[in-house]
């Protein structure tokens, strides 16, 4: 089994704006590919760093916290090598405590994937998605 850190993602208010500056920043490509109303993408390396707008926490069946407090801002995504690596590794992370938010299932762009939290708490994707660009 080979694990990678696919993804590492902010919960932002304007996605647009947030891929914007720091690709600007930065000078980092796009990932077209992964473009929607609700995510902008940009590679850095072999990770995507994503922004996912307000509809992200209903896709990831989160809880949007209240204005002006803390919550979910920020969570990482472990590339699994195919969809029954990622129901393994799902079984694998409830035997060590963590949460399911979401089962494995498919997205709406394609990837299979599990939504969890560790036992302290800190939200983490598993996922298969294989991108072309």
């Amino acid at each position: 089994m080979t694990i990678s850190l696919s993804f590492t993602s902010l919960l932002v208010a304007e996605p647009d704006r947030s891929v914007a500056f720091y690709a600007d920043v930065f000078g980092l490509p796009e990932v077209a590919s992964l473009a929607s109303p609700h995510f902008r993408g940009l590679r850095i390396g072999p990770t995507v760093l994503g922004f996912s707008g307000p509809k992200a926490y209903e896709l990831l069946h989160l809880t949007e916290p209240a204005p002006g407090s803390v919550g979910v801002d920020t969570f990482l995504t472990f590339e699994a090598a195919s969809i029954e690596e990622v129901d393994e590794l799902t079984d694998r992370a409830t035997a060590h405590g963590a949460t399911v938010l979401a089962p494995p299932a498919e997205t709406y762009y394609g990837a299979w994937q599990a939504v969890l939290a560790d036992p302290d708490g800190h939200v983490f994707r598993i996922n298969h998605l294989r991108l072309d660009d």
